[in-house]
């Protein structure tokens, strides 16, 4: 698939540069268009919402897979990086933490949280520990 089929699956696209767009990101309520889209010179996608949503949150959003975003190899490759970005895990870890101590914040005030606030701080414990996950 190349990036004028996949942009065709995200709400309000537009082009940001060559090979590059930015939308709306299908993983959370998204006003803003903080998802990044660009697909490199040997065919790959690179997808980044700069909220911090998963790659797996954003495809499923649009009912795509990681199948359809990445290249037919041939042969064996070895990663020329770790399979993460480190900077990406740190500015996820810091807006999930502080997601968290604003919930505490308002719990320690003895007030309840909304059912849907209490699913997001449940998707805030779940993004950390995955970043621990992603660094052992």
């Amino acid at each position: 698939m190349n990036i004028h089929e996949i942009i065709g699956y995200f709400e309000k696209a537009y082009k940001s540069g060559e090979n590059e767009y930015q939308c709306l990101c299908p993983a959370h309520n998204d006003k803003h268009a903080s998802l990044g889209i660009k697909q490199l010179s040997d065919g790959r996608i690179l997808i980044n919402c700069f909220a911090g949503c998963g790659i797996t949150d954003i495809l499923g959003g649009v009912g795509l897979s990681l199948d359809d975003i990445v290249p037919k190899r041939l042969g064996d490759f070895k990663p020329l990086r770790k399979a993460f970005n480190p900077y990406s895990v740190l500015k996820t870890v810091s807006h999930e933490t502080l997601l968290v101590a604003l919930a505490s914040i308002e719990l320690s005030k003895g007030k309840t949280l909304p059912l849907e606030d209490h699913k997001r701080l449940m998707l805030a414990a779940e993004r950390l520990r995955q970043a621990y996950s992603l660094c052992h």
